[in-house]
């Protein structure tokens, strides 16, 4: 019988949870709420805590042969990310990383444009990541923000870049960490620019794919896609958290190596 848990019970926490139609055990050390004792005794744990604590509430619980949900970044270190699949392997558990954008429809689409060449090849890509808040303690913006185009640009091409530089820096002084990045990304046929902050002044989500053919935008804020401004329909489904969430509990999904190809760029030059 599939017994759902979930550690870290904040803002995502809550959003997992409405998310999920079976009854959940939930532990919240910090809140009070459950006990370990009782997410032991489940088959498929969320891990929605601070990027921190990932490592050692992960290894835990795949020691004991608990598939696992973690929210990204699944750690701070690739060596430790390498440590939990291996330890995933030998308990037959599941490790699955909430790269949440694989199973955004947007992405998709443009992940197949790309792969067929449909607009010829691709030659630059910017991305922006901006808004106001929520700020963050634990990690950077580059962590927290830039991680989610990272994962979509190594999903969507699947290669190495050949030159990554990052420059992280504070817009606000008062930040406890870095609010804000630019991450310069060179691959083999094209280059990648990415801005992430969460000390900005205006919401903007926008991906511009400059192709042979022309400019592909894409607006995650308005879910809309256009191609040399006419717009594009493209298939839609669940929402991507919905996706992600059914991929994990179905067991359907092959991530290592995208975690990986993800956790070397971002660890890059620390």
């Amino acid at each position: 019988m599939l017994k759902i848990g979930i550690v870290g019970y904040g803002y995502w926490g809550k959003i997992i949870h409405s998310n999920l139609n079976e009854d959940v055990v939930i532990y919240d050390p910090i809140e009070g709420i459950g006990s370990q004792e009782e997410i032991n005794s489940c088959n498929k744990v969320f891990v929605i805590t601070p990027t921190v604590t990932h490592f050692q509430i992960v290894k835990d619980l795949l020691s004991r042969g608990i598939d696992v949900f973690c929210e990204k970044p699944l750690a701070i270190h690739k060596k430790e990310c390498s440590v939990l699949y291996q330890i995933a392997k030998q308990n037959k558990a599941s490790l699955f990383v909430d790269w949440i954008f694989t199973f955004n429809d947007a992405v998709n689409f443009i992940k197949n444009l790309y792969n067929n060449e449909i607009y010829g090849g691709l030659r630059n890509l910017s991305m922006n990541r901006l808004n106001s808040g929520p700020e963050r303690k634990d990690v950077s913006a580059k962590w927290d923000l830039a991680s989610h185009d990272v994962s979509i640009i190594q999903y969507i091409c699947e290669e190495q870049p050949t030159s990554i530089n990052w420059n992280l820096y504070k817009r606000n002084k008062n930040s406890f960490v870095s609010d804000t990045c630019i991450g310069i990304l060179q691959y083999k046929n094209f280059d990648a620019v990415l801005h992430s902050s969460w000390e900005y002044g205006r919401k903007d989500r926008k991906c511009i794919f400059e192709f042979d053919a022309g400019f592909l935008t894409w607006d995650d804020t308005t879910n809309t896609i256009t191609f040399n401004g006419e717009v594009i329909d493209f298939p839609k489904t669940n929402s991507p958290l919905k996706n992600s969430i059914n991929s994990f509990i179905d067991d359907d999904f092959n991530q290592e190596d995208l975690t990986m190809s993800v956790m070397e760029i971002l660890e890059y030059g620390e």
